[in-house]
């Protein structure tokens, strides 16, 4: 079911799958992230990511989630967030916030994407679709509610 969602997107999301790279195709193909997670080929810092959360918050604002790695020194995790670049919500560290809006019967984030294409400018508010199965599609990710 692609268009508006029928349900609530507010809430705590994590990633189910991802679009890849594949040689085989050389095209992007959607992989579960327990098979990304399994393959030896891929190093440890491209898997980090598929344990991110996506927090859609009722002001309009999705936050990217992740958890404190364990090695991290408090002092960096303080210059991190003095930074204010970065925040802390619930234990973990809040990398991006994006904002989110209903219009039109459709559920829209703000990419960030700027420019133009042949002389028109891009619009920055991207369509998050809903699949049969209640997960939805955000970015190349396949979310499914926590």
């Amino acid at each position: 079911m692609n268009g508006a969602l029928k349900m609530n997107v507010v809430g705590t999301w994590k990633i189910k799958a991802s679009m890849q790279w594949d040689e085989k195709t050389m095209g992007l193909v959607e992989k579960n992230v327990e098979d990304i997670l399994a393959d030896p080929n891929l190093d440890d810092g491209d898997k980090k990511m598929l344990y991110a959360q996506f927090l859609f918050t009722e002001d309009g604002w999705v936050k990217t989630l992740m958890d404190i790695p364990e090695d991290m020194p408090k002092e960096e995790l303080d210059k991190l967030l003095a930074s204010g670049e970065f925040e802390l919500l619930d234990n973990k560290l809040v990398l991006e916030k994006k904002e989110w809006k209903e219009e039109n019967g459709k559920i829209k984030f703000n990419s960030g994407v700027k420019g133009e294409v042949l002389g028109e400018a891009v619009d920055p508010w991207t369509e998050i679709t809903e699949n049969a199965d209640g997960s939805i599609k955000f970015i190349t990710y396949t979310l499914e509610k926590v």
